[in-house]
This record gives C-alpha cells, structure tokens and sequence, in this order.
C-alpha cells in the first residue's frame, strides 16, 4: 500500500525540518511549511491527504486552518501537535474538524500509528474514482 501524503505546518523552523526530515526518511512524502497560510495556498495547488498542523502559529493558527481547510469540503484527514494540550484543547480541535490530537515532543512511532490508521480509513474514499471508472468501461 502507498502511504499518504503529508502537508506538514508548524511555525518553529527546526521541528518542521526534523519532523519533515523523518517522515521523508520512513517513506512519506511530505512537504513542510511554516504558516497556516502558507499551507492554505498550498492546499489550493496541490493535494495532500494528511495535514499535521502546530495549533500555535505565527499568522491564522491551527483552529482558523482546520476551519478553513473543512470549509474547502475536501477528503483531507488533520492531525493537530501542540505543545499546550489539555483535554479541553483536544475536544474543542476534534470538534472543529481534527481527526486526532497529539502532544509534543511527538513519538514518532505513535505519530507513524495514527497517519497509517487515518490512512487506512481513507482507502475506500480513495477508491471511489477507481471504481466509477472501472465501472465506466463495462
């Protein structure tokens, strides 16, 4: 199975470039950006299917992006890393869109549990236009 593709957005130069760094290095590809809009205009360009957003940001932050991006209606699963988690933050992020929350520093290994658990959520979604033109030639 491939694995997804990843928009990586975190204001702190040196966690994007390591986070970057080692998903790259586990076989994701992965491109990193440094503001909410920034990734906005990516998201606009090209298409991702995992965001892993900072929920501070130095512009718009991370609960103004997953509104903006769940505005958009586009199959895209978000991953929020924060270093200020509490359970009040994580309910108020899965309630604004997120599909998981995760506390800094971040386990990789548990990072690389929940992108293969969204990413194997998505398969049948990701099928849908293999099947129609399946379906299409018959």
């Amino acid at each position: 199975m491939t694995k997804p593709r990843l928009l990586l957005v975190d204001d702190d130069k040196n966690t994007l470039d390591g986070l970057v760094k080692i998903l790259v290095r586990d076989g994701f590809s992965v491109s990193g950006v440094l503001s909410g809009y920034e990734a906005l205009n990516l998201l606009s360009k090209e298409k991702f299917d995992i965001i892993l957003t900072d929920m501070k940001l130095s512009d718009i932050g991370g609960l103004s992006l997953i509104h903006e991006v769940r505005k958009r209606k586009t199959p895209i699963s978000i991953v929020v890393i924060t270093a200020y988690s509490s359970e009040k933050m994580a309910a108020e992020v899965t309630k604004c869109g997120a599909d998981y929350f995760l506390a800094k520093p971040v386990n990789i290994e548990e990072l690389e549990l929940v992108l293969e658990k969204l990413w194997v959520r998505r398969q049948p979604v990701n099928q849908i236009p293999l099947l129609k033109k399946s379906k299409a030639q018959y």
